[in-house]
């Protein structure tokens, strides 16, 4: 008797379960994603969308890189799309427009990278630009004097490493 309960309350808790869970995502199977969702100007997006189905091509517009035609690949949507290199730095919408009217919006933001013509200011620089040759050459002097002592100590009979 306490088996069948303990049954019946486990069903009942799974039923419940099932009605209360969140719905997916793409519930409806109409969506669309850009890869990545953060860009720097002058670098290509993958585009990725569905319609429900992936029997027909479809459009995609932003301010970011225009108008491109996401194309059935599989069971998605696909396409690439290049942000121009004189885009302004933030976020633009993505819009998928289906045949059949559906549409899907996403987020793409552009960020300007300026790259430095210097580097930071970290400090004197005494070492910056020989390519590590100075410390590479004062390493290996520093080496050279100390295989030097070992050697002539050992010549001389005594252990370099214990006091005189």
């Amino acid at each position: 008797m306490r088996s069948a309960l303990r049954v019946a309350a486990g069903a009942v808790a799974l039923v419940v379960a099932a009605l209360t869970a969140p719905a997916p995502a793409y519930a409806e199977g109409v969506f669309v994603e850009v890869n990545p969702s953060t860009i720097q100007a002058g670098f290509q997006v993958a585009i990725r969308a569905s319609c429900g189905d992936a029997l027909n091509n479809a459009k995609v517009h932003s301010d970011a890189f225009g108008t491109v035609t996401v194309e059935p690949v599989n069971v998605y949507l696909i396409a690439a799309a290049t942000v121009p290199e004189n885009k302004k730095a933030g976020g633009y919408n993505v819009k998928l427009t289906c045949p059949s009217r559906q549409t899907a919006t996403t987020t793409l933001w552009v960020v300007n990278h300026d790259s430095p013509s210097h580097g930071p200011n970290t400090g004197g620089g005494a070492l910056a630009g020989d390519g590590g040759a100075t410390l590479i050459g004062a390493g290996a002097a520093a080496m050279g004097l100390g295989l030097g002592v070992l050697l002539l100590s050992r010549r001389r009979g005594r252990n370099p490493l214990t006091p005189a």
